[in-house]
């Protein structure tokens, strides 16, 4: 018998991995790739993204990426 897939959990996985891809590959603080995915979730829950389900995720990378590039640098 499988058990249920418990959405927290998948949650916090997906956040933490995240987190792990932002310290190792933006060469950025645990803290400040912290502060960084809040300011993702509140991103997403602005646009209505729904739940925290794996589109909730997707576009996070990208989005801060974008974010952090200075202003009238493209």
């Amino acid at each position: 018998m499988s058990r249920r897939a418990d959405p927290l959990r998948i949650y916090a996985a997906r956040r933490a991995g995240l987190s792990m891809r932002l310290v190792r590959e933006a060469r950025m603080s645990e803290d400040t790739a912290e502060r960084w995915i809040a300011v993702w979730e509140a991103e997403a829950r602005q646009r209505g993204v729904n739940g925290p389900t794996g589109a909730w995720w997707e576009p996070a990378w990208d989005w801060i990426a974008e974010q952090r590039q200075p202003k009238g640098s493209t």
